[in-house]
């Protein structure tokens, strides 16, 4: 028949030759005789008419494996038969559209033959234009409330009264995320007075904040923030300080100072992860902070011991601690021996460029029994001897990374013999490393310990030293001994590096990096490696 050589060629088959769907879920599932209903697939033979077994099958089964498969082959699922296609659109609940110009005229039958959706991205070719605002109100009038999901990416011609009409529409909504679209803090500002329910939200690369006023209000539902590459950021610090379930902050190379906003952070808030990356804050505004369980700090220069310490007092659950310092040799062992004396919790040290010892090693394996990942990466002190610290005093580690550090088969050695959970060890550009030594590390644990070694110029180095993980480079300028009233020290050491008392030659430095920075990164990203990956 015409549908079996459709069928034969892999072909689409054509609507009229499709059956319409009978409902035989007796021939499915019958208790107890699982045998039986293969036996019933088995030898049914093809259907009359020339249909196939799947014309059988429930739409609501059918509905359940679509949502199992990728979204390419979602679509070519959708050519097979009426049904399919049916199916298909009635169990969509996400959608990504090409948000040029030109979709304005196909939005109102795309919509409706995808009634279900609740997740919406509506992305545009910055090379192309972008929809505009009546296309918005398409969106309101056919999503309206059903919308739990947002993304705007690189919509140039929307303004702040489209996204307030879009807004007041979809009351539910429960993630935004807006990058390189022209509108500004007005707009934002609109969907957090309509949509009381938004506990996700991610501003990329506003444009329509150069002078934007601070907005007034903030959200009660608010768990997750990100601002990322924003001119005039602080124009949402209500959004930080003032809303209550605020658990996770992420502030990523926006201009400005930000010591202010984050000493305004009240001591009762929740917030638990923080991420602050190429950012102007000092020690005044890391120290203000409090309660943290992880803390991500990547190319904040001003950011010392001093900080580090009392953010740690403060932080006693810290779980997870990532240290990039730019190559400012502003942290080191002081920093780590108070992170350690304090967060017994610690279960993930990821340092780049920082000088540790075995001093404030040792300190770290015999405070924190549960450190079970470890990377550093860039360390010229980090070498045979601090590996067999680790080695033999980190018991409960499972995973170690180490990247560009004078360590050699002879410290590398040193963890046949320790580290009994160690599942997982990786090395990078480690010239004293060689592949024998990872073949003597799998042999002690007879095969269960996964040892990756990239000799130097191997095929499997990265590009850069600093890929191992997104919180990059630090080094130390601390001595090796390490005071016995070192917890005094920081608890009273004057936080002199605040924003009020920084260097003429400091805010001009950071000023050109600040303009430099933005200028380039709107347009260059860099892949993220992380150190564990698989």
């Amino acid at each position: 028949s015409a549908a079996a050589a459709a069928a034969a060629s892999h072909g689409p088959v054509p609507l009229h030759l499709a059956p319409p769907p009978q409902a035989v879920a007796a021939s499915l599932s019958v208790p107890g005789h699982a045998g039986a209903a293969a036996h019933t697939y088995r030898h049914r033979g093809r259907p009359h008419g020339g249909g196939y077994h799947t014309a059988e099958l429930p739409e609501e089964l059918l509905a359940v494996i679509f949502g199992l498969i990728g979204s390419s082959d979602l679509k070519r699922c959708s050519l097979v038969c009426r049904c399919w296609l049916v199916v298909e659109a009635s169990s969509r609940l996400w959608l990504a559209l090409d948000a040029q110009a030109l979709l304005h005229a196909m939005l109102p039958g795309i919509l409706a033959r995808f009634p279900t959706v609740s997740k919406l991205a509506l992305k545009c070719d910055h090379r192309s234009e972008s929809i505009g605002n009546p296309t918005l109100t398409l969106v309101t009038n056919c999503l309206g409330p059903g919308l739990r999901r947002l993304k705007l990416r690189s919509l140039r011609i929307i303004t702040d009264d489209g996204v307030a009409v879009l807004a007041a529409a979809a009351t539910n909504l429960r993630k935004l995320s807006v990058g390189s679209c022209a509108f500004g803090a007005k707009g934002i500002e609109a969907v957090l007075r309509s949509c009381l329910h938004l506990e996700e939200l991610s501003i990329k690369r506003l444009r329509g904040l150069a002078e934007s006023e601070p907005i007034a209000v903030s959200s009660l539902r608010l768990q997750s923030l990100c601002l990322k590459e924003l001119y005039n950021g602080q124009c949402f610090s209500s959004l930080i300080t003032k809303s209550p379930n605020l658990k996770t902050l992420k502030i990523i190379r926006c201009s400005g100072d930000w010591d202010l906003v984050l000493q305004e952070v009240p001591q009762e808030a929740l917030l638990a992860e923080l991420h602050l990356e190429k950012l102007q804050v000092s020690d005044r505004g890391v120290a203000a902070l409090s309660g943290l369980e992880v803390l991500y700090l990547a190319k904040a220069p001003e950011v010392t011991d001093v900080g580090l310490g009392k953010l740690a007092t403060k932080s006693p659950r810290l779980r997870k601690l990532h240290v990039d310092g730019w190559k400012a040799n502003r942290i080191g062992d002081r920093g780590l021996a108070a992170v350690a004396q304090k967060c017994a919790s610690l279960q993930e040290l990821v340092l780049i460029g920082v000088n540790l010892t075995s001093a404030s090693l040792e300190l770290i394996a015999a405070n924190c029994p549960a450190l079970e990942r470890l990377a550093l990466c860039g360390s010229d002190t980090f070498g045979d001897a601090e590996i067999s610290c680790v080695a033999t005093k980190c018991g409960a580690l499972r995973k170690l990374c180490i990247k560009a550090c004078p360590v050699s088969d002879a410290g590398m050695d040193k963890l046949a013999q320790g580290c009994p959970r160690l599942v997982k060890v990786k090395v990078k550009k480690c010239q004293g490393v060689t592949p024998e030594c990872a073949e003597r590390l799998r042999a002690s644990r007879n095969g269960a310990l996964a040892v990756n070694v990239d000799t130097p110029g191997g095929a499997g180095e990265l590009l850069d030293a600093r890929s191992v993980d997104e919180s990059g480079v630090l080094e130390n300028a601390g001595s090796d001994t390490l005071p016995d009233d070192l917890d005094d020290r920081i608890g009273a050491s004057d936080l002199s590096c605040g924003s009020s008392g920084r260097p003429s030659g400091w805010k001009a430095r950071m000023g050109a990096f600040m303009s430099r920075s933005l200028s380039v990164s709107m347009f260059r990203r860099r892949p993220r490696v992380s150190c564990y990956e698989s």
